[in-house]
């Protein structure tokens, strides 16, 4: 089965004066439909170098990255665009709702970027939101949310354009630990009925919650595989006796 999601051997390199910085270094991991993978490493372990690629929001300097069979590397800034509209759907720690709009209308944009009809676009973003538990307040402002609330609405917005990957950056970063449980709770539904979901997070006991880990450190995997493997979070040595 070909994979949703490839890296081989994906580098990302950036120049800082004399300094060569390898926030990638020869990554590789194949990532397939319906599992629910967490990307784990702390702040520059190149985690969110690696989202970003994946988002279709940067590209390799060198290697391959894949979407759906498709060198996103070789692809234009609007095809890159297409692409990433038409099977990504993001959630972001601060949930980026727009609060002048209703729920309803924050949940369609994406929608009505797309060309999607108007009624249509209501229809969808009616079931996204019923989806979340929020079917019954679609005339809200953002602001009338509590916080797990908004990020179940960030959360309808990334599922309204059925994408084949759901990527989720630090999405119980700005929440206490039991609305954190909750939106957790939430993705693993979305997984059990058979979402792809891609979640990225520096919290050990946020990626125990998925069914596989990948560790990333200087910019090197250095664990891929079950989350409850006690190696999981038992972070390794790497080459050259550093500390992960």
């Amino acid at each position: 089965m070909s994979a949703l999601i490839e890296f081989d051997d994906v580098c990302k390199y950036y120049q800082m004066g004399d300094t060569t910085v390898k926030a990638a270094d020869h990554i590789s991991f194949q990532i397939h439909k319906g599992e629910f993978v967490a990307i784990v490493g702390q702040s520059g372990s190149g985690k969110s170098t690696c989202m970003n690629i994946i988002g279709c929001l940067d590209v390799p300097t060198d290697g391959t990255y894949l979407l759906d069979g498709r060198d996103v590397g070789t692809m234009s800034s609007n095809e890159q665009a297409a692409i990433r509209n038409e099977l990504l759907g993001f959630i972001f720690q601060q949930y980026n709702l727009l609060p002048k709009l209703n729920l309803i209308e924050n949940v369609e944009l994406s929608l009505l970027y797309a060309g999607v009809g108007r009624a249509e676009r209501k229809r969808r973003s009616q079931e996204a939101l019923d989806r979340v538990g929020l079917g019954d307040k679609v005339k809200h402002k953002p602001l009338e949310l509590s916080g797990g609330q908004q990020q179940r609405v960030s959360i309808a917005r990334a599922l309204v354009g059925n994408p084949a990957v759901i990527l989720a950056d630090e999405p119980t970063g700005a929440l206490d630990s039991r609305t954190s449980r909750e939106v957790l709770g939430m993705l693993q539904d979305l997984h059990k009925q058979g979402n792809t979901i891609v979640l990225i997070t520096h919290d050990n006991s946020i990626a125990v919650q998925t069914e596989r880990i990948i560790r990333l450190a200087d910019g090197r995997v250095i664990y891929d595989g079950d989350s409850q493997n006690p190696e999981a979070v038992v972070q390794p040595k790497i080459a050259g006796g550093e500390s992960a």
